[in-house]
Parts: structure tokens; sequence; C-alpha cells
């Protein structure tokens, strides 16, 4: 591999995983206004990220057939809860604080500590870890202020993810939950394409999840850890795959909420499934079958 192409993580400064990490807070204050200029503010609103359908809101969207803007909401906390324990494990060894959790939250099982040798891949997971727990603490408020209920923190198996022991452990299944996001919200896009300021808030989420889910993609192939495809979509990164992308397209995979919870239930390719995985419950709320 070309040394004029790559650096060794080592010589990655602090600095720069800070300034790249960091965009994610920029992205809290990017989905607060998405959901103001949505009318989230009101009983009810559309919004199509994650979930790849809505409701019709007091904006400019068009009507579409689907869960409430509420349930929609949910469905992401409960992929929010998965994210936040699985990185406050690794860099903490516990999970999220009981505040955030709900009244009758689940329990968290699987989930341990790693001694990261790699600086950077430590600071890495650090800055994750705070956000996902932000992006949390954010979703379960703005439920609240709709006039909602947050779904408790459902019952989570983080060994669904493999024993998570490693540098290398931590990073290919780190890659894994950023691909699944990121091809999230690239469903959802078709349903504010009526709302210009919705598609240029949801460009700037999306934005920001696909630099996390390259920069992990990169130190996988640095490192040369190997990162097993989560479905028939995905494309692990090897040297000769940089990008995640379809061979004949160009494109990032697109993902429904079906095909969603199929990976996080460990049941790709199954509809009908409602537990399993990361979830062995089930999710909590209205959307929780594949």
């Amino acid at each position: 591999m070309s040394t004029t192409l790559y650096r060794s993580p080592e010589n990655i400064t602090e600095g720069e995983m800070t300034h790249l990490t960091d965009h994610r807070s920029a992205t809290l204050r990017g989905r607060r206004s998405f959901l103001t200029g949505l009318g989230i503010a009101g009983a009810a609103a559309g919004m199509g990220a994650l979930s790849g359908c809505s409701n019709d809101g007091p904006t400019t969207l068009a009507a579409i057939t689907g869960p409430s803007v509420l349930d929609v909401l949910n469905f992401a906390l409960n992929l929010e809860y998965l994210e936040a324990s699985f990185y406050l494990y690794v860099t903490t060894g516990s999970g999220l604080p009981a505040a955030d959790m709900g009244t009758s939250p689940g329990t968290v099982t699987g989930g341990a500590k790693v001694n990261f040798t790699n600086t950077v891949v430590s600071s890495l997971a650090t800055q994750l870890a705070t956000h996902e727990r932000q992006h949390v603490e954010f979703l379960r408020s703005t439920i609240t202020a709709v006039g909602g209920t947050p779904v408790d923190m459902p019952s989570i198996n983080l060994g669904a993810a493999g024993t998570v022991n490693s540098d290398a452990t931590f990073l290919a299944a780190a890659r894994q939950l950023e691909a699944v996001g990121v091809s999230a919200y690239i469903g959802g896009a078709q349903y504010l394409t009526s709302s210009v300021a919705a598609l240029n808030y949801a460009a700037q989420i999306l934005d920001t999840e696909s630099q996390h889910a390259g920069f992990v993609r990169e130190l996988c192939i640095i490192l040369g850890i190997t990162s097993p495809a989560v479905d028939s979509q995905d494309n692990p990164p090897t040297s000769s795959k940089i990008f995640n992308t379809d061979a004949t397209t160009g494109f990032n995979p697109v993902r429904t909420v079906s095909q969603v919870l199929q990976i996080v239930y460990g049941a790709a390719g199954s509809t009908g499934v409602s537990r399993g995985g990361f979830y062995p419950n089930g999710m909590n709320g209205a959307i929780k079958t594949s």
C-alpha cells in the first residue's frame, strides 16, 4: 500500500481525530433544526430519515402513508440505544445512565470494556460514545416535547456483535453499525423531496454519518481488519474495495426499515421477524417487525 495515499494510524493526530468526530455535535444541532423545519414542534409532522416513511405534517411535505412521526422517532431511539450502549460499554465498561433509559428499561448483556492499544481508535470510540449518548438524550427530549412518550430502552444483547475485546474487533463491529445507519438515511431521502429545508438538513446529517462510516472503513483497510458483510448489499472494506458502493451504479446501498430490522435482529433476508440478534425481546414501539 503506497505511503503517499495512507499513513499509519500512529501518525494520525488527536487534533485530526477531534476535527472529524466533532462533526457529530454539529449533527445534533442540525437534527434539532431539521425537526423544527418540519414542524415537529406541533402535534404531528413528516420525517422520513431512518424509517423511510412519514405522515403529512404542517409543512409542504407530500402526504405519505406510514407510521406517525412519534413511531418513527421511537424507532430511531431504539437504534440509538443500541449504538450508545455499544460505544459506552467498550469505552467505560458500563452503559447509559438510568435517566437516559426510561422507567422500565431492559437489560444489556454481552458488553465489556476494551483495552485499546491504538490511541486513534481509542479516541474515536470515546467520542462516538459521547455523541451516541447525546443522540439518545436528544431523541427522548424531542419525543417528550411534542407530546409523546419515549420508549424505554429494550433489552440489548451486545454479544450479537461477536466478541469485541480489541481494536480490531471493535472496528469490525463499528464499521457494520455505521454502514447500516448511513444506508437507512439514504432510504428516507425520497420522502423529503417536497421540502428543500428538510432535504438540506437530511443531507447534512447523512454527510456527517458518512464521514464517520468512511473513517472507520479506512482504519479497517489500513490495519488489515476484516469486517464481514451484514447482508447481500454490504461491501466489506478491502484495499480493492475502498468504498461501500454498488459495482454497477457506484451508489451506496439503500435499506428499508424492514432491511434494517433484519440486520439488527440477526435475520438478514427474512421478513416477519420481531426479535433476536441485538434485541432478544424485540424493539419497543410500533415499528418492530421486519
